[in-house]
Formats: structure tokens, sequence, C-alpha cells
């Protein structure tokens, strides 16, 4: 060094400190990899990959899992999926690709198919009662099929699938549903000789519809005694016909 000024190393001495350190540094990349795959080795000795299950049987899973020393293990309950058959694979642990230990056990679910609802039962309901249950598990009114005199009030009759049926959810439900209520018919009794008051008791339980009592005089029978009737005894008669009886004074 003379006069204050530096001197450059020589030309061929940068070249070589270049080919020293890429030198080192091919030998830490190889050594890297080395080690890499040592360790992956390592890792992976005695292991086996878990296969992909999902939309096979049963019997394909245990003899796909037999024959890389892994068990199986069904488990419940099974799930919904509308992509995989009802009664295949649909979900499995630990997933496909997995590295586990041989013997190891894969926990399967089978697939249920698409989601389902079960049909409640509205039989009885009225039509707009039956629509809100309806709706309230995620299902719809369908067609609606009226029939008269079915029933003795305005109610559903029966659906259409059955209540207890599995539909898919949003599927339309049939109604059958009466419209004019029927009229029960009895035959009208003899209440003639009858006293009123057991005639009344017998109406009231019944809930027919005693209307009209008419004092009459009926010399040598007693009072209050039925001497006549309307309707006649034999009639039919509903229980929204009007009675009307005579009876002595």
């Amino acid at each position: 060094m003379t006069g204050g000024q530096t001197k450059n190393p020589r030309p061929g001495t940068w070249r070589r400190r270049i080919e020293t350190l890429s030198l080192v540094g091919v030998f830490c990349l190889t050594a890297g990899i080395v080690f890499w795959m040592a360790l992956v080795h390592t890792v992976h000795e005695g292991t086996q990959t878990v296969p992909d299950l999902r939309g096979r049987s049963i019997d394909q899973a245990e003899h796909l899992l037999h024959d890389r020393s892994l068990a199986m293990r069904l488990a419940q309950p099974g799930v919904f999926d509308a992509k995989i058959p009802a009664g295949a694979i649909a979900q499995q642990e630990p997933r496909a690709g997995f590295h586990v230990k041989s013997g190891a056990v894969v926990t399967v679910h089978l697939s249920l198919g698409g989601e389902r609802v079960i049909v409640p039962d509205v039989a009885g309901e009225s039509l707009q009662g039956a629509a809100g249950i309806l709706e309230q598990v995620g299902l719809k009114p369908g067609r609606r099929v009226q029939i008269d005199g079915g029933a003795e009030g305005n109610s559903v009759l029966a659906t259409d699938p059955p209540a207890g049926t599995a539909v898919p959810p949003s599927a339309p439900i049939d109604l059958l549903y009466n419209q004019t209520p029927y009229h029960r018919l009895w035959i009208m009794p003899n209440l003639i000789a009858e006293p009123l008051g057991r005639v009344r008791a017998f109406f009231s339980r019944h809930r027919f519809r005693l209307g009209q009592v008419h004092q009459v005089p009926y010399p040598g029978i007693p009072s209050g005694e039925v001497v006549r009737q309307y309707p006649p005894a034999g009639s039919p008669l509903s229980t929204s016909d009007i009675i009307t009886v005579w009876v002595v004074q």
C-alpha cells in the first residue's frame, strides 16, 4: 500500500473465492436433500398410505384396507350425502393420502343418500293447519283432493306419501281433505209414556236438540209424561234436528 491507495485483489483471487462459495453452496444443498430424504424414509418406514374409500361398499373397503394391513371401523350414525349412493362410504378418518402405521384403524361413515324428512301425521287438521305443520318440517303442500261427507268436519283425511314416509326436503305432500261434513243419523226413540225429566236427560247426554215442550191436559195420565212426539218413533234423527214433545200438564 503506497500513497494512501488500497491495492485491489487480483482477478484470479476473486475467481477462486466465487468457486469456493459455489462448492460450499452445492455441498449444503446436496446435504439438505440427503437429510430430507433420510428423514422422510425414517418417518414413513413401517407406514401405509390411507386409500380413498369414498363411494366404495363395505366389502370393497375392507379388502382394500386388508391389503395394506389396515383395519376398518364402521361409525354410526350415517351421513346425508346426495353425491354418494346410500349404503356406500361417504366419509373417512384419516383422510385419503394420510400416512398411518400398519394396523391402524380407518373410521368410516356410510351415506344415507340425500337428506330426508319424515312426513308428519296431519290427519284431523284443517287445511291451513296441515300446511303450517308441513312447512315447519321443510315440506310443502302439494295437490289438494276434495271429497264430501267423509268426516264430521272440514279436515284432512290422509296424505300422499303417507305419514311416516321419508321424503326429500321441500317435497310436495298431497292432501286428501273433507269439505262438507257428513250427518250421522240415528233412529228416533219412542218417547210415549216417558217422564219429561228422563227425556231431557237422555237428549242432553247424547247432544240432541230438544225444542218446544207443549203442556196439554190428558185425564187419567200422570202429569209430566210424554203423550206425543215429533219426529215420530223410528224416524231418521240427526243432531241438527229439533225435537218437539207434548206432555201432560
